[in-house]
């Protein structure tokens, strides 16, 4: 098998696309038996006589002064209007790989983080008396709760007790817009630690990830010929959205509720493994379904047998590693 080198300058585990694709990936590279290095030199990357060199999503830009004819070089997690051309692409969705199908090779790797792939790390589901709501993700993604989750939120909080319990990656962001009016929300910074513990506290995971999604505005007009309905929705999701964060609760075995995306739906698209929403009506019932201590139980240990038998890492990354191989 070819030698991969890896280009990282930013080595810090606290950066999730190197934690993914560079320092896990590279170890599940290595149990194929593919040799792997790392390095944050872009001089020793391009002076090594390795075949295969994968740049971070942070050095992107060095990938093409790297590029010759006896070595493929790809780059990770590529944005969708670069105008870098590495002969690869490495993503983590089929939303992103469609975003970038004006590339040749855009290959997926989904977002297996080996941090939580532990058994030790299994979430046993008891009775509460305070629900505690569990959200892990970059501050940006907070203000995605005012698209039905924090108005099901509010609407819950008048009936049981519940705690919303924020793991981020700025905890003293001033979180305005989406910010549910509900008696206890804890925010905590993203430590990678603590994380572990921190969401194994959690009974319930919610993962909002609409820019909007609203009924069709009746100003269009409906008409059954060309099929626009009142109850129609209009769609908003970022070209990177991902599984990502929905991965992390299913490996603690912790249930998720998550908005309407391509790749949620993988595992989520059976009633038995979760739930996904659309509006306040359907956040809410599928928050007021968990409040059973053995529905959470058995949706979280369905939806772990699923993911364990959709995302074998080792198996993607034989997977990957073969696609380059055939470029």
């Amino acid at each position: 098998m070819k030698t991969i080198t890896f280009l990282a300058t930013d080595r810090s585990i606290n950066v999730g696309s190197y934690r993914i694709w560079v320092n896990d990936l590279s170890q599940y590279l290595k149990s194929c038996g593919v040799s792997c290095r790392i390095t944050n030199s872009p001089t020793v990357a391009y002076g090594s006589d390795s075949e295969i060199i994968i740049c971070s999503k942070a050095d992107a830009s060095i990938a093409e002064a790297i590029m010759n004819e006896n070595r493929k070089v790809g780059v990770i997690n590529l944005s969708a209007d670069s105008k870098v051309r590495p002969d690869f692409v490495i993503v983590g969705s089929i939303e992103e790989q469609i975003s970038l199908s004006h590339h040749k090779n855009v290959f997926l790797f989904p977002l297996i983080e080996n941090m939580y792939q532990s058994c030790d790390y299994y979430k046993k589901h008891k009775d509460k008396d305070v629900l505690r709501i569990g959200f892990h993700g970059s501050h940006t993604h907070l203000g995605k709760f005012d698209y039905g989750l924090k108005q099901s939120l509010e609407m819950l909080d008048k009936e049981i007790d519940l705690e919303l319990f924020v793991i981020t990656s700025n905890q003293h962001f001033k979180w305005k817009a989406g910010k549910p009016k509900i008696k206890n929300i804890i925010i905590k910074q993203w430590n990678f630690n603590t994380v572990r513990d921190d969401l194994l506290s959690c009974d319930i995971g919610v993962v909002p990830n609409v820019t909007s999604i609203d009924p069709c505005d009746d100003k269009q007009g409906t008409s059954v010929d060309l099929g626009r309905y009142n109850t129609d929705y209009v769609t908003r999701f970022k070209n990177k959205s991902n599984a990502g964060r929905n991965f992390v609760f299913h490996q603690l075995g912790i249930p998720v509720i998550a908005d309407l995306t391509p790749s949620s739906l993988h595992i989520l698209g059976s009633p038995e493994c979760g739930f996904v929403a659309q509006n306040a009506d359907s956040w809410y019932k599928a928050l007021l379904t968990l409040k059973n201590k053995n529905i959470r139980q058995q949706i979280a240990d369905n939806a772990k047998l699923e993911f364990d038998r959709l995302y074998n890492p080792v198996s993607w990354a034989q997977h990957l590693y073969n696609k380059i191989e055939e470029i």
